[in-house]
């Protein structure tokens, strides 16, 4: 379990982390906004971009690591590829969103982690989106069982989701990159891919 902490000194360490995991000098950044300037979800945001950064900077870790920024961030690199200083803000942030699961912190945007959470599985397991699946675990694991039910005559009537899950090659690939991405290097056990899952 990662301990946090409220004050500058004592998240110095933390902070000294989540630059070793993202590889990116947080010290470095010279506050020019233009990656809150660029970024597309920055109205979203508790903290913009530029100012998580400064918040980092001066050891702020707890109130960063339960932002909604660090939930909300769409991963669009935008900022990165702004940054005149070559940070990969969205980097830091990412590091940020894992460091605090990892904490255990119940972040504001509990139902988007898991989503994020289901869909990385429903990819793993399936080696693309099989969305039925996905959203059926999805709408199980927030308790809203009855979510978009009105959509589905539609949908089904569209033709554009499938009951079953797709046909996928070199599925044993895919699921070996999510094994090297978790560092998990034992041979993962393979799931079944019926309907109900």
């Amino acid at each position: 379990m990662i301990n946090l902490s409220r004050t500058v000194t004592e998240g110095a360490p933390l902070v000294a982390e989540i630059e070793r995991r993202s590889g990116q000098r947080v010290s470095a950044c010279l506050q020019c906004g233009r990656c809150t300037s660029t970024c597309v979800a920055a109205h979203a945001f508790d903290f913009p971009p530029h100012r998580l950064m400064h918040m980092l900077q001066i050891g702020l870790v707890q109130e960063v690591l339960a932002s909604r920024t660090a939930q909300l961030c769409l991963d669009c690199m935008t900022c990165s590829m702004r940054c005149p200083m070559k940070i990969d803000v969205a980097g830091v942030i990412e590091t940020a969103k894992a460091v605090a699961d990892e904490a255990g912190l119940r972040d504001t945007e509990r139902d988007l982690r898991l989503f994020r959470r289901e869909f990385l599985r429903n990819v793993r397991r399936h080696g693309r989106l099989h969305e039925t699946s996905m959203l059926l675990r999805y709408n199980f694991a927030t308790r809203k069982l009855t979510n978009d039910i009105s959509l589905v005559p539609l949908i089904l009537r569209k033709r554009k989701v499938h009951l079953f899950p797709p046909k996928v090659k070199n599925l044993r690939q895919m699921r070996r990159i999510f094994r090297e991405i978790n560092g998990d290097a034992r041979p993962a056990p393979e799931p079944e891919t019926g309907a109900g899952e």
